[in-house]
Formats: structure tokens, sequence, C-alpha cells
């Protein structure tokens, strides 16, 4: 006994060290509190998304899978790596492939929870992506890596970052399509459910609409941390065109009235709660400079030579602008008398 009582400090700073010394090429492992981290894509990795990894005390929960199986795998080693309790659930924030396509590598024991709708629309639309993929993914890639090959600027410029941001999401469409077997969700909440356990509560809620026809979040109470999936982005532009910007709205009201400190947003660094009220300013604006188009009587076909407002203009992913753009105006335009 004494001796243990020596060499336990010093196991216990093993472990530490452990944790911080997790590198990955795809994402930056971060440490949020005991048995509980968030996994940050990284510019030029893989895992595209960001997830999160909870463990209660009697199992370990897996918040999105990422878009590539490889990285999900990655995943797995490094909860078998900190010791933490048995993954017994993975959570499907909501449909879109780069937060499902790491489903199939999680062993047949472990339950994989979605709304009901959001495995239905898996169950529809998998299958149809996947095969516009294999069509259009080939020749992106080839167009991103000869980019990737001739560049010879600055490699910390937003041309440079661009390149690393796209070309693996391309490769990973390339490489998966050989691999990829579609697994749908089995667990279902629709409404809100509570996975807790002796080292802290986990509430899983469902509100409906918002960045999709069905969406997730988890959020932990005690730890006053909330994993928003693609309900909140940070610095990086949404893709609205799938969702409902009204309910989307009451989606991230909702969201600020949990008493919430560190919010892991589907895509981009982790922040506070001051991401929740930035997702929706940006709705708000869209929503706002579709109308002025509107009463400008500006066509659909203008919108394509808009581009994002200035306090918008350095986020990322702003190929989705238009997109969003055009959405919201579609939203707010009054329907042609008949």
């Amino acid at each position: 006994m004494r001796l243990l009582l020596i060499l336990l400090p010093l196991i216990l700073s093993c472990k530490k060290q452990q944790e911080h010394l997790i590198e990955s090429d795809n994402f930056e492992f971060v440490k949020l509190g005991d048995g509980l981290y968030g996994c940050i894509h990284k510019f030029g990795g893989k895992a595209i998304c960001n997830v999160g990894i909870v463990d209660n005390g009697n199992e370990t929960i897996i918040f999105d899978t990422f878009l590539s199986p490889v990285v999900a795998t990655e995943l797995i080693g490094i909860v078998n790596e900190l010791d933490l309790s048995p993954i017994k659930y993975v959570v499907n924030s909501h449909s879109h492939n780069d937060h499902i396509r790491g489903n199939q590598v999680f062993p047949s024991h472990v339950k994989i929870i979605s709304t009901t709708s959001t495995m239905e629309l898996i169950k529809q639309w998998e299958p149809v992506d996947i095969a516009e993929e294999k069509k259009y993914a080939p020749a992106r890639l080839a167009y991103y890596d000869s980019l990737y090959q001739v560049f010879s600027g600055d490699k910390t410029s937003r041309e440079y970052q661009q390149i690393l941001m796209w070309k693996p999401y391309y490769e990973i469409l390339v490489d998966s399509h050989l691999e990829i077997e579609t697994r749908l969700p089995d667990i279902f909440v629709d409404s809100i459910q509570h996975f807790d356990g002796p080292n802290r509560k986990i509430t899983i809620i469902s509100k409906g609409a918002g960045h999709t026809e069905s969406d997730l979040i988890m959020y932990l109470p005690d730890d006053k941390v909330m994993f928003t999936a693609d309900l909140v982005f940070n610095e990086r532009h949404p893709y609205v065109p799938h969702g409902d910007i009204s309910k989307w709205k009451i989606w991230l009201d909702f969201l600020n009235s949990l008493d919430t400190e560190t919010v892991i947003p589907g895509h981009g660094d982790i922040g506070t709660d001051e991401l929740i009220d930035q997702m929706k300013n940006y709705l708000l604006d869209l929503e706002n400079y579709a109308q002025i188009l509107v009463d400008e009587n500006r066509s659909m076909e203008d919108i394509d030579t808009v581009s994002a407002p200035g306090k918008y203009k350095d986020w990322w992913f702003d190929r989705f602008y238009t997109s969003n753009l055009r959405f919201a105006y579609e939203s707010v335009k009054p329907e042609d008398p008949e």
C-alpha cells in the first residue's frame, strides 16, 4: 500500500502527460475536463467537422463521427489509449455527410443516436449523395491537387489555406467511396433524453428543424459545455439552404437560455456562448440583406454578383454565402399572386 501511494502521483502525472501529447494530423485534441474532450478540425486534415468525446463514468459517448472512416478509427484508438469508459453511444447531430460517415467503424454493440427524421434523411439522401460525389469528386480533387502541387507563394496566405481546406475534403470522398457503408442510427431522441453517470450529466436535446430539417445538441449542465454541431459555426459561413432560418433562430434563442461557458461549434474553434449570438446575427444580417434586395426589385441573378459583407468577408466557407443569400431571398420574397 505504501508503494502504491508513492507511485500514484507518478501514474497520474504520466496519464496527464499522455493526454497532452496526443497529436493528430487531422484534428486538435482539446481537453475540456476529466473525461471530456473536443476534436477540432485542422486545416489540411481530414476530420472536416468537430467531434466530442464525453465519458460520464459508466460509458463514453462520441458526438458526431467525421467524414472519414479512417479518422473515426483514429478516434476510437484515442479513447482506448486514454483508458476511458467503453464507447456505448455515438450521436449523429444531423444528416450531413461530414458528421455521419464515420458511423461504420463502430462495432455493432455501439448504438447510434439521432432524431427519427435524421435517420430517414440519411437513409434517403446518402445513396443519392454518394452517387453524385462519385461523378464530381475526382475532378474537384484533381483541381485542388493541381493548385497544391504548383503553389509557390506564402503558405500562411488565405489562398493556400483554402487549398488545404478543400483538397482533403475531396480526397476523403474519392478514397472513402471505395469502402463506404452507410450505417443508420438505431436509437432516436426527438425531444430530450438524459445519459447521466456517476461523473457527469449528459443531456441530448432536439427541437426540430434549424440548420437542417432535424438537429440535435449535446449539453453538459454541470460542466457548462455545449456541443452544438452545425447550429453554430465559428467564423465560417454555415450552409443554410437545407434548413429553416426562422426555426434556426428559435434554436439559437434556446441555446442562449442554457447556462453555458464553453461552446464547441460544428466547424471552427471552441468559444464561449458569444458564438451563439454571432451565429444569430449572421442569420439576421442575411435576412435583412435579402429583404433589401427584394425591396429594390433586384433579381435572383443579381445575387450572384453580391459579395459577403465586410464583417463576414474573412470567414471561411465563403463559397456558401451566395447560396445562403439566394435561399434567404426566396424566404422573404412575397409569393406571386395567382
